[in-house]
């Protein structure tokens, strides 16, 4: 079982790389998990938002679970999003998860429905006594219908249900609820911010580290920025801060599509211009980026050293 004291700093959640079939490319998907490694993460989160999950089959997730486990060879915690629209098929993903090696798993509240907390407390209950694996919550109430209240994440974790969350939805006042109820109360909640820019932010609330996407392109500079707040060098740490801005206006050179497609398609750019990952292929329907918009891309990322120098 995971030392949850090893459930800590920058933790990415991967892009899935693709092939140009739009299956996932293993070869590619084990040298992201290394170069993110190397640049210094504590973990890796696999098939979270950023990794488009919902995009895969069950075969599939299992696949790239057994993939990612095995690149990491238990360097760094693999955390596993297990989420689906339904109990029973999140209970599937996490015996996959299981079957596979990983460290922990996360999930989502079920998509489509909005459910209220009791069915949330249900169905975290019932998937967690699916597998022996530390759970955490997953925050993204723009992704989903439900959001958590904060005494439903607390209950989850007094009872033991959950070890910790991820919340992406940039709300410090609602995490710093759940952080301080969380102390008051005794529980030992490992709390992660899905944000780009609160990093050190989150560590004042209470974070024991950051869940953020750019860390795919931006790795050494999110875990600068995690290293700084926790040393309390908060000058080092705005520093590290506007470096991790800088990357994310890589998306902004990639025009005409989904925000979503941007983000994901343009930091896929960014790691094909590394030779890194094979393709910028992201998932249908979200758009790929044109041959004009990714050469943009790599030539930004060029300029703000998140690929080399033609």
């Amino acid at each position: 079982m995971l030392d949850l004291n090893r459930l800590h700093g920058i933790v990415p959640p991967i892009v899935t790389p693709l092939a140009d079939d739009e299956t996932i490319d293993h070869p590619s998907l084990r040298r992201l998990i290394d170069h993110l490694i190397e640049a210094g993460v504590h973990g890796i989160w696999v098939l979270g938002t950023t990794g488009e999950f919902a995009s895969f089959t069950r075969r599939e997730r299992a696949e790239a679970v057994h993939t990612a486990v095995e690149a990491v060879n238990g360097r760094v915690p693999v955390v596993v999003n297990i989420s689906d629209a339904a109990t029973r098929l999140a209970m599937d993903h996490a015996r996959d998860a299981a079957a596979a090696g990983a460290d922990a798993i996360a999930l989502l509240p079920p998509y489509y429905y909005a459910n209220e907390q009791d069915e949330l407390l249900d169905h975290f209950r019932r998937v967690r006594a699916a597998v022996d694996l530390p759970l955490l919550a997953y925050n993204i109430p723009q992704n989903v219908k439900a959001k958590f209240s904060p005494d439903t994440i607390l209950r989850l974790g007094q009872e033991g249900t959950i070890v910790g969350l991820k919340d992406s939805q940039n709300d410090l006042d609602w995490f710093r609820q759940v952080m301080s109820g969380a102390r008051n109360r005794g529980i030992g909640l490992r709390g992660f911010l899905g944000t780009r820019y609160l990093i050190d932010a989150g560590i004042l609330a209470g974070a024991h580290g950051a869940i953020p996407g750019i860390a795919n392109i931006a790795a050494r500079e999110c875990v600068a920025c995690y290293d700084a707040a926790r040393r309390k060098d908060f000058a080092v740490a705005d520093a590290a801060t506007e470096r991790i801005i800088d990357a994310t206006r890589i998306s902004s050179h990639a025009r005409g599509g989904s925000a979503t497609a941007a983000n994901f398609a343009t930091m896929k750019a960014a790691l094909k211009a590394r030779g890194i990952i094979s393709t910028s292929i992201v998932s249908a329907p979200l758009r790929n980026l044109t041959p004009e918009e990714e050469a943009r891309v790599a030539e930004f990322a060029r300029q703000c050293s998140l690929a080399p120098a033609s």
